[in-house]
């Protein structure tokens, strides 16, 4: 069983930056979306879950790839995202010579999350906490076991917060667990909004001794298809 935290001095580190961030803004604008598509490309050491960085049947290597994500507001309090992401692990595969050369790493999440507003209680409205629960599917070539063919669960919980008109910051927590696999991520990221919905993101998965980093950009189209709303139902 592979489990990875955060390391003390980095989760306080960032942690205090993030909180700063969430909450120092006097001015807000509307808050978080959840009617989006998005691409990005993610280096990362773990993905889903698998961790071929701590695996000798992959040779300790790393993944890289495009990440592809949606998500639908149902409600203004309830919404379906995904990600599918195809890629590379890298050195992974060990030919009849001994010699390294990638292999082919794909999979994908869906699931139901609940974003529910700090101004339930009196605080930020354009701050939310968001509570998803996800299906998870992993394919990945082993050199010793042939494909491996998994899929598990993962549940999440963030904090995402609208600090002005254009920007965005989220901190958050991921467990996975997917067959005999379980993994714990921290993650942060960041939003900027260059015009009509489309935004930056970058975002990082922090933990004890490996790291992840993406970089893409998503479009939020809600109020554009359900008028002054963000979700199919207000």
């Amino acid at each position: 069983m592979i489990s990875r935290y955060l390391g003390p001095r980095t989760g306080l580190a960032i942690t205090a930056v993030m909180a700063a961030a969430l909450f120092s803004a006097a001015a807000w604008a509307d808050g978080p979306g959840y009617t989006y598509i998005g691409a990005s490309y993610e280096w990362t050491d773990v993905k889903y879950g698998v961790n071929p960085g701590v695996d000798p049947n992959f040779n300790f290597g790393t993944l890289e790839g495009v990440n592809v994500d949606a998500s639908l507001g149902i409600l203004n309090w309830m919404h379906i995202a995904g990600q599918a992401f195809s890629g590379d692990c890298l050195n992974c595969g060990t030919d009849e010579n001994g010699g390294q050369f990638d292999q082919d790493f794909t999979g994908y999440k869906i699931g139901l999350g609940f974003n529910l507003s700090l101004d339930l209680i009196g605080l930020n409205e354009d701050t939310d906490v968001v509570l998803r629960g996800n299906f998870i599917d992993v394919d990945m070539d082993s050199q010793t076991q042939g494909s491996i063919t998994d899929d598990g669960w993962s549940g999440e919980a963030l904090v995402r917060s609208q600090i002005s008109d254009r920007a965005e910051v989220l901190v958050g927590y991921e467990y996975q667990d997917i067959g005999q696999i379980s993994n714990s991520d921290v993650l942060v990221g960041l939003g900027y909004q260059v015009g009509a919905g489309v935004t930056l993101t970058a975002s990082a998965i922090v933990f004890d001794n490996d790291t992840g980093f993406d970089l893409g950009i998503r479009w939020y189209f809600g109020k554009l298809m359900f008028g002054d709303r963000d979700s199919i139902v207000r």
